[in-house]
């Protein structure tokens, strides 16, 4: 990472702590180089000096919370191979003949009279649905992605990006589909295949001390409601999302991130959609992350232009750079939609000169239940002696039963232990017995 980069355009060294970049005489320079992405315009700094290789050369300008760096250009970033291109054929035909043997129509390198898309196959489905397949194996530009998205969204087709690699630029940018085929033979050798990501269903956890995750809302304890929660959805073949997406069984949707970065593009069920937008309209990409550069958002300090190469520093920046965009983990809707949490959850619990807030008086219940399960398991063992003697044995299944459960309640007696009541209620030990108090009998409670 730099801030440093040549723009072979203009022939100028860019300074990217610069809110001008540099150059007064190139205004919006920054929002240029955005709306309109070239491959091979920036080039390291060093390496255009020396005219060497010390590097691949080739840059491209990445926003990292809010501020703009230079960053080379991976070495997976390159052209498709022409075994790529086999698996990008292979891909196509199998596309089209699997919607067509469910009925619906499929053209092949669909190209409207404007030229301005040539879409690799277009599905015609049920009630005037058409969907486009952009099958993208290589590298690709963010803005040639936004570029084609809005052009096939203007023709009346709904984008389906289908990609092999979990760090896909599409993944982040336009609807999409995720397969774990690299050959052509990985596709045509193979009855079904399975789909590795893009496809989520919505689940709603609950929100309670059985929960091993904070609350996602406050960031501690637990509030007692339920989340939304978005899931991988599991054993989907690749058939099963083209009839289903020409049918209107999956639709796509977008879910903002809550910081204003960009979100993330999903398939869903219908059902699952209208529950998580509960009449709410659905929100578009890019609104609050169009590539705006203002001044909070640059550098805090001006330095001046760096013209080493710092191609294969290991910085945090990098790093964070490297994480797939499709991980294969759930995703956090708890901002989106959530339910209410149970009162006893919310509510104060008042035992002598102590308010104990009511998620604490939970986990103590909760912990107390936990000890009692642990204690029945235990109670089933065969006992020391009988084990000593030969005549009976722990089994693999009772021994990762009484692990689990205690495991539980050290979870718990943790949580409780960090619990940020402790530090105000002043004496530890009353507080304590106030706890057990008021978690054995029912009290009065009052308001949090």
């Amino acid at each position: 990472m730099t801030y440093s980069v040549w723009h072979r355009g203009y022939g100028i060294a860019l300074n990217l702590t610069e809110e001008d970049l540099g150059h007064p005489e190139y205004p919006n320079l920054l929002d240029e180089i955005y709306r309109s992405y070239q491959p091979d315009l920036l080039y390291c700094l060093e390496a255009h000096e020396r005219d060497g290789f010390l590097c691949p050369g080739f840059m491209t300008i990445r926003k990292v919370n809010g501020r703009p760096h230079a960053m080379h250009v991976s070495k997976g970033e390159r052209a498709e191979t022409e075994t790529e291109s086999d698996l990008h054929k292979a891909l196509k035909e199998y596309t089209a003949k699997a919607a067509e043997q469910e009925g619906f129509r499929a053209i092949r390198e669909d190209r409207p009279r404007h030229g301005r898309r040539r879409t690799d196959v277009t599905v015609e489905g049920d009630g005037g649905r058409r969907l486009g397949y952009e099958i993208q194996l290589s590298a690709i530009a963010t803005g040639t992605v936004d570029q084609r998205t809005r052009i096939a969204r203007e023709d009346g087709l709904t984008p389906l990006w289908l990609v092999n690699n979990e760090n896909a630029i599409p993944i982040d940018r336009a609807p999409w589909a995720r397969l774990n085929v690299q050959r052509w033979r990985d596709v045509t050798d193979r009855a079904a295949l399975p789909v590795r990501g893009g496809v989520k269903r919505l689940r709603m956890s609950a929100c309670d001390w059985d929960s091993p995750v904070p609350c996602p809302q406050r960031g501690h304890g637990r509030c007692g409601g339920r989340h939304g929660l978005w899931e991988p959805t599991q054993g989907l073949y690749y058939d099963e999302v083209i009839r289903r997406t020409a049918t209107g069984e999956l639709v796509p949707l977008y879910m903002p991130h809550s910081s204003g970065r960009r979100g993330w593009h999903m398939w869903v069920t219908p059902v699952d959609k209208g529950e998580f937008l509960q009449g709410r309209p659905e929100p578009l990409p890019g609104q609050s992350t169009a590539g705006a550069t203002s001044r909070d958002a640059l550098p805090l300090e001006s330095q001046p232009v760096d013209w080493r190469c710092h191609y294969g520093e290991e910085t945090g920046i990098r790093a964070e750079l490297n994480r797939a965009r499709d991980d294969e983990m759930p995703i956090d809707a708890s901002l989106w939609h959530s339910d209410v949490g149970a009162p006893e959850f919310s509510l104060s619990y008042v035992v002598d000169a102590f308010v104990i807030p009511g998620d604490l008086v939970a986990a103590r219940r909760t912990f107390t239940q936990a000890l009692a399960h642990c204690e029945d398991i235990t109670a089933g063992l065969p006992s020391g002696a009988e084990i000593a003697a030969g005549r009976a044995e722990i089994t693999e299944e009772q021994r990762n039963r009484l692990w689990e459960a205690r495991e539980r309640c050290r979870r718990l007696v943790g949580e409780m232990h960090d619990h940020s009541w402790w530090d105000l209620a002043g004496d530890r030990h009353a507080a304590r017995e106030a706890l057990l108090a008021a978690a054995s009998r029912d009290l009065p409670v009052s308001p949090a």
